[in-house]
Parts: C-alpha cells; structure tokens; sequence
C-alpha cells in the first residue's frame, strides 16, 4: 500500500472582516467587507503545508466575499498543490465551478463528486445552501454501495456538537438523513468538515467526526455564548494508509 499525506484547510472566509463580538445574523456569522481580510492567514497555511512537502490538499468551503474567489483560486496556483475542492454556506456553485473541474458524476448545480483508489474511497458533498438535499443523498447512497472504508468530506458537520453555535441555527438542516444513510451501511465512515471553526472529534457507531480548525478565526467550543479567537488559525493533515486513516491538527498564530 501507498502511504499518502493529505492536507484540509477550511472557512478561509477571504475578505469577510468578523463584526467583533461573534455576531450572528440568521445562521451566519456577521462580516464587513475588507479585501485584506485573511489573506495572510491563506498564505501562511499554503505555505506551512508546503514546507510540509504536502502536495494533495482538499479545500473545506467558505472561500469568502464573492470579490475574493479568482484571487483564492490565484493563490492556489503558486504552489504545487493536486487541489480538491468543496462549497460551504458562503460560497455559490456558479462562482466556484468554473475554476474547477466537475466531475461526471455531479448532480446538477452541486459540486459533488468521488475518487477511489481501491482502499479508501473519498467522497465530497455540497453543502452550500445548509443542506445536502435528495438528490444528493440519493448519489450518496449509489456511491456507498459496495464500499467499506469512505472519507466522507462536507462543510458541515454531521454528528452534534456540544457548543453554542450548534444551538444558534449553524447546523445544517438534514444532517439526521445523512447519519441514517451513513449508519445504515457496512461501510466505516470518517466525516472531514470545517464551518464550526473549532477543533473537534466525535465518534457514533461506524462514523468518525474531526471537525478542522478555520483559517480565518476560531470560535471557542466552551463557552456561555459564540466567543471567538482571532489570532488563531490552521489546518488538519490526514495520513493514509490503505484504509486506515490518523490525523494531526496543525495550529499557528499571528507571531509565529
């Protein structure tokens, strides 16, 4: 077996200035517009997984401003980086699609797609309006069949999280089918997801959880209420190895 080192970063959220105090208008944060915002954060994760010698990455969703995406895109360029790529809640598929290749398998006006290598196979869901919806679970269901270890990657988390913001309206809307889908099968699971900003791992049945820390700000997991941390960012570096997967959470900070 090929061992192979893979990187997830997430919620870059380029050009999106946080309104301070952890805002929260519906089920989104609050943001101003900067076209600065968070570009130095992208460049110092690029660069840390470059150093790493990481040349596959999987880009989690929440790009940012609509303004900022053929600058992401640009950016991406510069390095040597095989690039996988998902839609969280504040990107557009018409915005994203065309800087990136869309499978044959893509249901109509989601960015949904699979690779599988014989071992482990990964598969990507859109969840960019808060949800995966039918069509997607029903191509969810074709690509789960006959498979028996899955890397499942998606903005949202599927399984709960204990932390304010699960409670302000931020989870996506029908996450209990996916986990049925996803329980009622003979495959073992890991789910890879972003839009908590926050570190977390979580294991119910088959399925295993590990939320990736933002690249833009985190929000704290234990709090009385959404407080969030702006001098932190990072990413998530998954090891394969055949069918097994483990993980190393990568954090840096402003000064380092």
């Amino acid at each position: 077996m090929t061992r192979k080192i893979v990187a997830h970063f997430t919620d870059t959220h380029l050009g999106q200035k946080l309104v301070m105090g952890g805002a929260i208008a519906g089920d989104k944060m609050r943001y101003d517009e900067n076209p600065e915002e968070h570009q130095d954060h992208l460049r110092s994760v690029l660069d840390h997984m470059s150093r790493r010698g990481i040349s596959d990455v999987i880009f989690g969703g929440d790009i940012g401003t609509s303004k900022s995406v053929p600058g992401f895109f640009e950016l991406l360029n510069e390095y040597n980086f095989t690039t996988s790529i998902i839609l969280g809640n504040h990107d557009t598929y018409g915005n994203v699609a065309q800087y990136c290749s869309v499978g044959t398998n893509t249901i109509q006006g989601k960015l949904c797609f699979s690779h599988d290598d014989g071992h482990l196979k990964r598969i990507f869901l859109d969840s960019s309006d808060n949800m995966v919806g039918d069509d997607q679970l029903a191509w969810l269901a074709r690509e789960l069949n006959g498979a028996s270890n899955v890397a499942l990657f998606l903005h949202h988390p599927i399984l709960e999280i204990d932390t304010p913001l699960e409670q302000s309206g931020a989870s996506l809307r029908d996450r209990d089918k996916i986990k049925m889908l996803l329980a009622s099968t003979d495959c073992e699971v890991s789910v890879f997801c972003g839009h908590y900003h926050m570190i977390d791992e979580a294991c119910d049945g088959s399925i295993r959880q590990f939320v990736t820390p933002a690249v833009s700000y985190q929000i704290i997991k234990q709090a009385d209420r959404v407080r969030v941390d702006i001098s932190t960012f990072g990413y998530r570096i998954l090891e394969i190895d055949g069918p097994e997967i483990t993980t190393e959470v990568v954090l840096l900070t402003e000064t380092s």
